[in-house]
This record gives structure tokens, C-alpha cells and sequence, in this order.
């Protein structure tokens, strides 16, 4: 692969959280090194791994960060304040982005130069989930991921993905990053979900339809964990107006 540099200043940082990702992060990080555009960094955030996370992603020339409070949140939090860049994309161990993904970032930031953030969708990888019924309805959960993006983005709640989008530095700073403006702790759930809502309130947040990664299935576990939470999840926030 094209070496991914690092320590020097560049115009896009790539910040991936990773906890015992050793058996996906290679694939995300192999991705990355095949951009189309060039300039930038790639930061994964070791948060206390026990596996050979950090050694593999050593071995992709990239840097590393530890972030010993687990966590999210923490991560996320740890890489984005590490970052080099002025614009700072995020993306999971567990997601393989295309070739052209940094440079739909960076051009969609020149296309509106009033954006303060972008984000675009993500399909789950074939064959990925832990059980064989959900992987026979991964195209069908894909598919109602995207609309129900689309539909919260046209209300006004733009939901980011954690796998899939990008913000200006100063206006991520601007908004306190993934902490809480009320209490200052750092988001216990949907810490990517919450940075996008106070973004929108600063600024123009672009949905890109055409910006979509591949992730792991491995979370789609039950009804419950990934129907009926998420659903609580949302009524807490955008019904009672509470901090996750």
C-alpha cells in the first residue's frame, strides 16, 4: 500500500478509534491507503486494547495514540484533539471507505465553503453480522439506515455516523467536540449523533448521499439491542431534549 504520512502539517486528519480491533483494522487501514488524495493523516486511537491493534497499526506507518479511558467518547475525543488537520474525518476500525473518499471530503468542504461538517451513509458488509438470519436482511437494515438518515437529516437532526464524516477543526472546538455543553463530561451513547445536532446549530451540515463506506454487521445482534434501545435513545434526546 502508499505509505500514509504522518507528523507533519496536512489539510485532512483521519482519526479511528480502535478497542481489540485486530481482526478488522487492517482491512479499514488498507483502504485508506489506497485515497486518491494524498494529504493527509491517519490517527488511530488505541483505547486499552489487549490484542495486537497497536502493533498492526504500527505497521501501516500511521500514528497512534493511547487513550487509557475507555470509552467512545473517549477516543474519538483523544484522536480529534490529536489531530493535525483542518479538517477532521472520522471512520471506524471495522469500515473500509473507497478510494475517493478523503477527496469527496475535501471537495465537498470547497463546493460549500460555508459548511461547518459532512456526512454521508453507510452500508453493512455482506456476511458480517453474527448471526445467518440477519445476514440474509443485511440489505434490508442498509436500506432503512439510509432513508431514516435522510428523513432525519430533512427534519433538521442530522444523525452522523461515527464511520462516515468529517468537520472543521474550529468549528468541532467551537461546540465543546463530544462533550456535553451542560455538564462537560464526555457523551456516554451517540456521541457522533450529538456532535452533529450542536454543529447544525453553528453552521451548515452537508448530507452526501454519494460519501458511503462498508462496515462490519458484527453489532446487529437481537431486536431489542438494535430496534427497541436506539429508539429510547432517541426519544431521550429528541423528545426530552436530554444529554446521552
Amino acid at each position: 500500500m502508499k505509505e500514509l504520512t504522518s507528523y507533519r502539517p496536512v489539510s485532512v486528519s483521519v482519526v479511528i478509534p480502535a478497542f481489540n480491533e485486530q481482526a478488522e483494522i487492517g482491512r479499514c487501514l488498507e483502504s485508506l491507503g489506497r485515497q486518491t488524495y494524498q494529504d493527509f493523516e491517519v490517527i488511530v486511537v488505541d483505547n486499552g486494547s489487549t490484542d495486537d491493534t497497536a502493533l498492526i497499526a504500527e505497521s501501516f506507518e500511521v500514528r497512534v495514540v493511547t487513550e487509557p479511558r475507555r470509552g467512545i467518547a473517549s477516543a474519538r475525543q483523544a484522536g480529534f484533539e490529536a489531530a493535525q488537520g483542518a479538517i477532521i474525518a472520522s471512520t471506524d476500525a471495522d469500515t473500509v471507505v473507497p478510494p475517493n473518499w478523503v477527496e469527496r471530503i475535501v471537495e465537498a468542504f470547497r463546493e460549500g465553503p460555508e459548511a461547518v461538517a459532512v456526512f454521508g451513509p453507510f452500508r453493512y458488509r455482506s456476511d458480517s453480522a453474527p448471526r445467518p438470519f440477519v445476514n440474509r436482511i443485511i440489505p434490508y437494515c442498509s436500506s432503512g439506515l439510509a432513508v431514516g438518515q435522510r428523513v432525519t437529516f430533512r427534519l433538521g437532526l442530522p444523525h452522523f455516523p461515527g464511520s462516515n464524516f468529517a468537520v472543521r477543526r474550529e468549528a468541532f472546538f467551537q461546540v465543546g467536540g463530544f462533550r456535553s455543553p451542560m455538564s462537560g463530561r464526555l457523551y456516554s451513547y451517540w456521541e457522533d449523533v450529538q456532535l452533529g445536532l450542536k454543529l447544525n446549530r453553528i453552521g451548515e451540515v452537508r448530507y452526501l448521499p454519494d460519501l458511503v463506506v462498508t462496515a462490519s454487521a458484527r453489532k446487529l445482534r437481537s431486536f431489542k439491542d438494535n430496534v427497541i434501545a436506539p429508539a429510547r435513545k432517541a426519544a431521550v434526546l429528541h423528545v426530552l431534549g436530554r444529554d446521552l
